[in-house]
Formats: structure tokens, C-alpha cells, sequence
């Protein structure tokens, strides 16, 4: 196995096991590596501090699979592909739904392979050049895993420029998709288009959330923004609110969130008033009209990188700042970032900072994080991206 070598000093996130080696902390490689292949990382010192992914073309020179000196298990991929998907199965807190995610990255020691099932279909998406060199390996061990009937590639374009591998996107095994697949989470129901939806389709990390909107939304004017599919929109009809407003860019969104809030109304009440508006959700949260007691603020990450983080925080606290303004007295506000590079304590600060120039008194009854099937390893805080707040205004 080729050596990676880094400079002195750089070995202590790698003791602690974080799993990334940058490229900033690598002083030499004995050898030359091809993209994608299995590499061990050396001290400065000589001392062997774990194995892992080369990708030549990415800041993320090293993805680590296995920690210390041991080698990796002849069979190591198959055991994590099953282990990720077992802990779904086995999990108390993931009844009720046959749309969730079976394998995320760095949380399930699975780094650059995401795979989530919506009913019969998994969806994957294979993020660094060493789990896309696996791709035909990777494909029958979760079609055995599983017994899904068809198995379809996502392209990330993102990932696949910063890894330095061509883009993919088709069918690994089964039949194509034939148009939207029906899904179930909880009492809610939803149609997923996984060729061409956001994501692989559907926010399945959302799922938490769009329970407590349920909870929270009888007899309440609802504000939607952002609304995309209208998720959100659903689970306030399947709740019982008394009036919906979705706000979105896409027509095509739009419409399917008008067939997303019709098919789960609420049983035994009055279907909501639905209102679809085709708008910037930034521009229209600075113009609407007051009086909503549940708004959504849910925008797409703002922040994807570091240098990015000052200007998503004040665009995060302008669209908060015009929304509690607009929240009629007692509203809740359920408030995301999905961005690590604002994390709970900076998107605390912005809903302060928010809360201060909108004169308002503001208590925060809850904070949200993404559900279960999309665990995160301790050692890799990264992995943690969704923040959220419950505030009452």
C-alpha cells in the first residue's frame, strides 16, 4: 500500500479519528496513487495512523476507512453496507415510513456513498472517487441487502468536479422509475419524481419536522416559504390548518405541493385554504401581509463554504427579521439552516440578532436536528448540517 506522509505536528485530528486528511497536511506520497485507490497515512514520525481513499483532485486528499494500524476486513464494505442498513431496521425511531435513508456517508463509516429508499426504489449517490470506483461492487450488495427492485444512480455534480470523475446518473439494476413513486411517512403521503426531484428526490431529512408541523397546526394561517414540494404544506393540511400559503421559485414545485396538500387533508375538518405563489421567498417574506400564526423558513443552503458564511447569515436574518415582523402575536416560527457552516450557536446568534431589530419578544420552545437514518459520527462534526429552532413570537 502507498504511503501518504504528513508534516509534522498534523496527526492529532487523525488520533482523535476524524476521518479527513486535507491536502494542506500531506508532505509526501511514496509513490503515485491512482484516484480512488486504498492508501495508508504515516506520521511524520513513522507511526501508522490509518488507511483510507486517495482522491488526488479534492482538498479532501484522504477519506479514512479504517482507523490505527489494522487493516482493513477482506469483506469490510459488505459488513458496513449491511450494518447501515440493519441499525434502519432495527430502530424504534424510524416506524411508520418506507421513505428513509440507509446509508449516510461518514455517519455509517461509509464516506461519499449516500443511499436512500423511497418505498421499492434506493436512490444512490456516490460523492468521492473511491466509492464511485466501487460503484459495480457497491450495486449488488444493496440490491441483495435489500431486495429493492430497482436501484438508480443520482448524479452530483458538485461532488463528482471537486473528486475529479465524470458525472453519472441512470439505472444500476430493476426497471427505470416510470414517473412519481408514492410514499408514505406516517399518516402523510407524498409522490417522489427521483430522477428529477432536489436531493434524491425528497427532504427525507426533514421527516421530523414536518411531524411537529402536523402536531402544531390545527386551526392555524400557515406560511410556507421556500416551500419546494410543499412538504411542509402537507403535513400543515393533514394537521388541520385553517388556511396555507406556499412560496416558491419552481411552477413545477408548486403544482405538486397543490397535489400534496389535496391529497392529505385533514380527515374530519375543512380542507385549508391553499394558496400556491410562484415568488422569491426573500422578496415575498419582506412584502406579505401580516397575520400568519405558523411560518416556515426553510431556504436552500445559503453557506457551502466557510467564505460563504457571512454573507448566509445575513441573508438568513433579513428573511427571519421579515417574517417575525409579519408573525401575528403568539406565532410560531420554525427556522432552518442547512448549512454546517451555520451551525446551531451562529443561527442562535442570527434569530437573536433577528428578534432584536424586529422589536419582539422571542422564546425558543425547541431545537431540531435531522432524524435518525441520518446519524453522525461523533468524531466527524461536519456530518452535522441541519439546525433548527421552534421560536414564539
Amino acid at each position: 500500500m502507498i504511503d501518504v506522509i504528513l508534516h509534522g505536528g498534523r496527526e492529532r485530528s487523525l488520533e482523535r479519528r476524524h476521518p479527513w486528511v486535507m491536502s494542506g497536511a500531506i508532505a509526501s506520497v511514496r509513490g503515485e496513487p491512482a484516484a480512488g485507490e486504498l492508501v495508508r497515512v504515516v506520521s511524520a514520525g513513522g507511526v501508522v495512523l490509518g488507511s483510507g481513499d486517495w482522491s488526488p483532485a479534492s482538498m479532501i486528499r484522504v477519506r479514512l476507512l479504517a482507523a490505527g494500524k489494522e487493516p482493513l476486513e477482506a469483506d469490510w464494505l459488505q459488513r458496513r453496507v449491511e450494518a447501515a442498513i440493519a441499525r434502519r431496521a432495527a430502530s424504534a425511531l424510524l416506524r411508520g415510513t418506507d421513505a428513509l435513508r440507509l446509508v449516510n456517508s461518514e455517519g455509517d463509516e461509509l464516506p461519499g456513498l449516500v443511499v436512500d429508499r423511497y418505498a421499492d426504489t434506493l436512490v444512490v449517490k456516490f460523492s468521492s472517487v473511491g466509492m464511485q470506483r466501487r460503484r459495480e461492487e457497491i450495486a449488488p450488495l444493496l440490491e441483495g441487502a435489500t431486495g429493492a427492485a430497482c436501484g438508480y444512480e443520482r448524479a452530483d455534480a458538485t461532488a463528482a468536479r471537486r473528486e475529479g470523475f465524470p458525472p453519472r446518473q441512470g439505472l444500476l439494476w430493476g426497471s427505470p422509475p416510470a414517473g412519481r413513486i408514492p410514499i408514505a411517512e406516517g399518516e402523510r403521503r407524498y409522490e417522489v419524481d427521483v430522477v428529477n426531484g432536489q436531493k434524491t428526490g425528497f427532504f427525507l431529512d426533514q421527516r421530523d419536522a414536518r411531524e411537529l408541523v402536523q402536531r402544531l397546526a390545527r386551526g392555524r394561517r400557515v406560511l410556507d416559504l421556500f416551500s419546494y414540494t410543499g412538504g411542509f404544506s402537507a403535513a400543515a393540511a393533514r394537521g388541520g390548518a385553517a388556511s396555507i400559503t406556499a412560496v416558491d421559485s419552481s411552477p413545477a414545485a408548486l403544482e405538486l405541493a397543490a397535489l400534496h396538500v389535496a391529497a392529505n387533508a385533514a380527515a374530519g375538518a375543512p380542507p385549508a385554504r391553499f394558496e400556491a405563489l410562484r415568488a422569491d421567498a426573500f422578496e415575498y417574506a419582506r412584502n406579505a401581509a401580516a397575520g400568519f400564526d405558523l411560518a416556515i423558513v426553510d431556504p436552500p443552503p445559503l453557506a457551502r463554504s466557510k467564505a460563504d458564511q457571512q454573507r448566509a447569515s445575513r441573508a438568513y436574518k433579513d428573511v427571519l427579521l421579515a417574517v417575525l415582523r409579519r408573525a401575528a402575536p403568539g406565532a410560531l416560527v420554525l427556522a432552518f439552516s442547512c448549512s454546517h457552516h451555520v451551525g446551531a450557536e451562529l443561527f442562535r446568534k442570527i434569530a437573536f440578532a433577528a428578534a432584536l431589530d424586529a422589536a419582539r419578544s422571542v422564546r425558543v420552545l425547541g431545537q431540531l436536528t435531522a432524524p435518525a437514518d441520518h446519524p453522525v459520527s461523533l468524531y466527524h462534526p461536519e456530518g452535522e448540517y441541519l439546525t433548527g429552532l421552534l421560536l414564539e413570537a
